[in-house]
C-alpha cells in the first residue's frame, strides 16, 4: 500500500492540528488531531475492504504464438466487478522470452466494465513462455492508498522463429540465360520475364509477346536436388547480443527462413544443433514437412553455458549425411581460441561436403583500434583490438585456404549475406 495525494492530506493537517493543540493554551484545541486521523484510518480501512471484495481481473487477448525478432502486438483487458470506477497502475511484466518496448502504464476501468491497453513486446528467446503475475496497485474508491495487487495472467505464449516476410520471389539472373551443357541436368521453364538485351532468340515466347504487346522471354530451370544442412553453434558465445536478439537467435531465424527459401528449390533441409555435444539434429527431407519438423526443432532451442566442440559437431554430420551436401556452419568468428578445432572440423567435412561458415563480425572491436587515444589506456586498448582482429582475420583465411567460403559480416547483414552466397553456389553448381 502507498498513500494517495488525499491521504498526504489528512496527514498534514493532522500533523499541523497536533502542532497547534501542542502549542495552544485553550483545552479544545490538544485533541482536534484526532479527527484527520481517525477519517484517514476509516477511509484506509473502507478502501481495503472494498477492494478485498472486488478485485481487478486481467486477461491477455490473441498472444498464443509469437515470432523471434518480430515486434509482437499485445492488449491486456482489465475488469472491473466493482460498481465504481477504478484506476490502476501496472508494469508490464513479461516472460523471459520477451521483452517489453514501454514503461509503467495507467487504465481507467468503468464501473462494472472493462478496459483494454495496448503494448508491443519483442520476443527474444526460442520455446514456450508462460505470463508470470501482473505487479500492479489500484487507486482506492475515496483516492486515499494505493492498493499493491498481482493480476494472474494463466497465459503461455509459444515464441517460433521467424518466417520470410516477403513471398520468396525467383532470382534469374540479370543478363538473360546462357546456353550451356551438363551431364544429367534436365531443363524445365521457370518463368516468363521481359527481354533482356543479349537473350538468345531462341527463347523469346513469342506467343505472350504478341499477348503483352512487347517482347517476353522464357527463362529455365535446371534440375538441382540438393542436400543442405544448417549447424547451430549454441554454446556460451551465443549468448552474445547481436542486434535486438542474441546470436542463437539471430542463427534460429535464419536456418528457418534459410529451409523456405531450400523448399522452393525443392532442396531437401536438415539441422544440427552443437554446444559441447550434438543437442538436436534432423536428417535432410524434402518438402513442408522437412521445414515444420526443422522450425519445432528450433522451437526448442536455448544456449548452453559451455564451450563448444565444433569437431564432435562434423563426426555427427558425417554420419547423418549419406550423401555430398552443402553445410551451413553458424558460428562465432571472433573467438580464436576454436580457430584450430574450426578448422579441424571442416576438414573432416571436406571433401565429401562444401562447407560454408557463416557469423557475425562485430564492427566495434575494429572502431576501438581506430579510436583516435585521448586517455593513456587508449593506446593499449587499441593494440588489443587490433591484435584481436588480426587473430581473427587469419581464421578466416585458414578456413577459405582449406575449401570453405566464409561469410563474415554485422549482424543486420548476415543473413542476406549466406542467402546469397547460397544462391552462387547453386548456380555455379560447386555442391
Amino acid at each position: 500500500m502507498h498513500l494517495a495525494g488525499r491521504a498526504y492530506v489528512l496527514v498534514l493537517l493532522t500533523a499541523v492540528l497536533a502542532i497547534t493543540g501542542i502549542w495552544s493554551s485553550a483545552p479544545a484545541h490538544s485533541g482536534l488531531w484526532r479527527i484527520p486521523a481517525l477519517l484517514l484510518l476509516l477511509g484506509l480501512a473502507a478502501e481495503g475492504f472494498f477492494l478485498r471484495r472486488a478485485p481487478i481481473a486481467a486477461r491477455l487477448e490473441g498472444v498464443l504464438r509469437a515470432f523471434l525478432g518480430r515486434p509482437l502486438p499485445v492488449t491486456l483487458v482489465f475488469v472491473n466487478a466493482s460498481a465504481r470506477a477504478l484506476e490502476l497502475e501496472y508494469v508490464p511484466a513479461t516472460p523471459a522470452g520477451l521483452e517489453a518496448l514501454s514503461a509503467l502504464r495507467r487504465v481507467r476501468v468503468g464501473a462494472r466494465g472493462s478496459a483494454q491497453d495496448a503494448l508491443t513486446l519483442l520476443p527474444v528467446r526460442l520455446g514456450p513462455q508462460q505470463w508470470p503475475a501482473l505487479p500492479a496497485r489500484v487507486l482506492g474508491p475515496l483516492r486515499l492508498a494505493w492498493w499493491s495487487s498481482a493480476l494472474q495472467l494463466a497465459q503461455r505464449t509459444a515464441v517460433a522463429p521467424d518466417t520470410l516476410r516477403a513471398a520468396v520471389r525467383a532470382r534469374g539472373l540479370a543478363g538473360g540465360t546462357r546456353p550451356r551443357r551438363i551431364a544429367g541436368a534436365g531443363a524445365e521453364l521457370h518463368q516468363l520475364r521481359g527481354y533482356l538485351r543479349g537473350d538468345p532468340l531462341s527463347r523469346i515466347d513469342w506467343k505472350a509477346t504478341a499477348r503483352a504487346g512487347t517482347l517476353i522471354t522464357r527463362e529455365f530451370s535446371e534440375d538441382q536436388h540438393l542436400d543442405v544442412l544448417v549447424a547451430i553453434d549454441a554454446g556460451r558465445f551465443s549468448r552474445v547480443r547481436a542486434g535486438a536478439l542474441d546470436r542463437l537467435g539471430l542463427y534460429a531465424n535464419l536456418a528457418a527462413r534459410l529451409a523456405e527459401i531450400a523448399t522452393h528449390h525443392d532442396d531437401r533441409i536438415g539441422l544440427l544443433v552443437y554446444a559441447d555435444r550434438p543437442l538436436a539434429s534432423c536428417a535432410p527431407a524434402r518438402g513442408l514437412p522437412a521445414v515444420t519438423r526443422l522450425r519445432r526443432t528450433l522451437e526448442e532451442l536455448s544456449v548452453r553455458a559451455a564451450e563448444s566442440d565444433p569437431t564432435a559437431a562434423a563426426v555427427s554430420i558425417r554420419a547423418l549425411l549419406k550423401h555430398r551436401a552443402l553445410v551451413v556452419l553458424l558460428t562465432d568468428l571472433d573467438d580464436a581460441s576454436v580457430a584450430l578445432q574450426l578448422a579441424r572440423a571442416v576438414r573432416l567435412l571436406a571433401p565429401p561436403h562444401l562447407v560454408v561458415v557463416a557469423g557475425v563480425h562485430s564492427g566495434e572491436i575494429g572502431a576501438l583500434a581506430q579510436r583516435v587515444a585521448r586517455t593513456w589506456e587508449d593506446p593499449w586498448v587499441a593494440l588489443a583490438a587490433a591484435e584481436h582482429e588480426a587473430r581473427a582475420a587469419a581464421q578466416r583465411r585458414l578456413l577459405q585456404r582449406l575449401g570453405a567460403p566464409v561469410v563474415a559480416t554485422a549482424a543486420e547483414h548476415l543473413e542476406a549475406a549466406v542467402f546469397a552466397e547460397y544462391e552462387a553456389l547453386r548456380r555455379s553448381r560447386r555442391v
